[in-house]
């Protein structure tokens, strides 16, 4: 999870802690990562989406 205060958003600090949170990841031999983003935040959301990352099936009740 990132957060990133409003005054220092823009700057590619939440995609540097993201990609530095995923390559962790890949050193410690975890094969899947997921994410969450409220669905309002579209920045979120579009840096979600270069980074691959994809929408899980819906869950059925």
């Amino acid at each position: 999870m990132t957060g990133v205060r409003a005054a220092f958003r823009g700057r590619g600090i939440s995609l540097a802690m993201k990609t530095f949170g995923i390559g962790f990841a890949a050193r410690c031999g975890v094969d899947r990562i997921r994410t969450v983003h409220h669905p309002a935040n579209t920045a979120a959301i579009e840096m979600n989406r270069r980074l691959g990352y994809v929408d899980a099936p819906e869950q059925g009740g």
